[in-house]
């Protein structure tokens, strides 16, 4: 029977995604699970006969899981099995993961996999890496705002992505655009920017697709530039959103490279739900490392 590593987030999804019933649906699979929840100690141990590990969660369990899986000290590659139980569930989405828990398991013994690059930031006081996107501005502000939400009401992911637009929209209306300079691998760019986000996936935060031509596993990297100018423009954007219409893709400004070097005159800083502690302007260097993960895909 393969051997898999089931890494759980218990608070994700529901009573039926429990830990009993998610290890007696891998049975009916065939598959040996070997459980572990990720807000345990020693959650991150993966014996080397390891074939998949099961990721159980939201986009913020597959970062976390994906850094113990990137340890000097574990053999890699791993396949890695997704089941998407959070709110956005973007990299979920971008790998086109979706159905019943019983038929995306079922789909893992054919193998399919798809390459997943990783970012590595260097220029902080330690490194740093991705898998969605990194950047400055207002979605750092967002992240720090929605701590601050009381949850209580928003019992639905769809009820949560709301208000997270509805937040992101009034940040966007009294925001202060600060300067940053971008090198791409052949230019220089810079202005005053409301957003800079360096995407490796299309979607980000509230299901914003800011990057819809943003390829996981290719070797690249999207950046996206939200100049002050389009401040009033994409406020309007969000309000559409916010009231359920369908909307074309926001124009924004974006490029396209292996690497990227950063200089924001800010302190907003996020690498994919994590805000870094950052105090003052620093040079940053992003690159790409392509294919360190592989997904199991439909």
């Amino acid at each position: 029977m393969p051997k898999v590593k089931l890494l759980h987030n218990p608070r994700a999804g529901d009573k039926a995604h429990s830990k009993e019933n998610l290890i007696a649906l891998f049975a009916k699979e065939n598959f040996e699970c070997d459980y572990s929840s990720i807000k345990e100690d020693g959650w991150e141990q993966i014996t080397n006969d390891t074939e998949i590990i099961a990721i159980v969660g939201g986009d913020g369990t597959v970062r976390k899981a994906a850094k113990a899986i990137l340890k000097d000290d574990v053999k890699a590659p791993h396949l890695i099995g997704l089941l998407p139980f959070g709110t956005a569930n973007n990299i979920a989405k971008t790998l086109e993961i979706d159905g019943e828990v019983q038929d995306i398991i079922h789909t893992w013994h054919n193998k399919n996999t798809s390459p997943f690059d990783v970012t590595y930031v260097g220029g902080l006081t330690e490194r740093v890496l991705f898998l969605e996107g990194f950047g400055y501005g207002i979605f750092p502000q967002l992240m720090r705002e929605m701590k601050l939400v009381d949850k209580t009401k928003l019992d639905t992911p769809e009820k949560e992505i709301k208000k997270a637009q509805e937040v992101l929209r009034d940040i966007v209306l009294n925001y202060e655009a600060r300067e940053c300079v971008i090198t791409t691998d052949d230019e220089t760019i810079s202005g005053c920017y409301l957003l800079v986000e360096v995407m490796n996936i299309c979607s980000i935060g509230p299901h914003l697709k800011l990057a819809p031509h943003a390829s996981p596993g290719d070797g690249m990297l999207e950046l996206v530039l939200l100049p002050e100018k389009q401040r009033r423009h994409f406020a309007d954007y969000l309000q559409h959103l916010i009231d359920g219409n369908d909307c074309p893709a926001f124009p924004y400004e974006t490029y396209t490279g292996k690497s990227f070097t950063l200089t924001w005159m800010g302190t907003d800083l996020h690498a994919d739900d994590e805000l870094i502690d950052y105090t003052q302007p620093a040079k940053l260097k992003l690159e790409v490392q392509p294919g360190n993960l592989q997904f199991l895909v439909p």
